[in-house]
C-alpha cells in the first residue's frame, strides 16, 4: 500500500481540517443514480451522519439508499399494524397480521445492511461495556445537575 493510499490518521491535523470541510458541506446529497423518496430522506439525512464523510463509497451510497428506505417502510407498516393491531383472526385462531410477517423482514433486512455499512450501535459506539461506563457518566451528571439546581447557573435550552 502505497503512503497516499492510507487512510488520515483520525488525531491528525488534516484529519480535523477534513472533518470541518465536511460539516461546513452539509449532509451528503444522494447520487442521481439513487432514488431516495421524500418519507426515506429524513434516514438517509440520519444515516449519512453515522458515519464520517470521506468514508463513504459509491457501493456504500447506493446501500445507504436501500437503509434509508427500509426505514421508512418500517416506519409506514408501524402505522398500520397500530391501527389493525398484531394480531389477525386467521380460520386457525390468533395469528400474526399481515403488517407484522412485513415488518418482521424489513427489521432483518435493516439490521444487515446496517451491519453491511458499518452504522449499527457497536461499529458507531463501541463494545457494550465502553457504552455501559458512557451511560453512567450520562446518568451521574443528571442526577448531579438536578440535584444541585439553585437555578443560577445557565442550562442550555433544547
Amino acid at each position: 500500500m502505497s503512503k497516499r493510499d492510507r487512510r488520515q490518521r483520525s488525531d491528525s491535523a488534516a484529519a480535523h481540517v477534513s472533518a470541518v470541510r465536511a460539516a461546513a458541506e452539509g449532509v451528503i446529497e444522494p447520487p442521481a443514480y439513487v432514488d431516495v423518496p421524500d418519507d426515506a430522506r429524513p434516514f438517509w439525512d440520519a444515516i449519512m451522519l453515522t458515519r464520517a464523510a470521506d468514508s463513504w463509497t459509491p457501493g456504500d451510497l447506493v446501500l445507504a439508499s436501500h437503509l434509508a428506505r427500509v426505514n421508512a417502510d418500517i416506519n409506514h407498516y408501524l402505522k398500520q399494524a397500530e391501527e389493525k393491531g398484531r394480531v389477525s383472526e386467521g380460520m386457525m385462531g390468533p395469528a400474526p397480521s399481515a403488517e407484522h410477517k412485513v415488518l418482521k423482514d424489513l427489521h432483518a433486512q435493516s439490521l444487515s445492511l446496517s451491519r453491511s455499512l458499518q452504522v449499527h450501535a457497536r461499529a458507531t459506539q463501541g463494545e457494550s461495556r465502553d457504552q455501559r461506563k458512557r451511560n453512567d457518566l450520562h446518568q451521574h451528571a443528571n442526577e448531579v445537575m438536578t440535584d444541585q439546581d439553585d437555578g443560577l447557573i445557565a442550562r442550555p435550552m433544547h
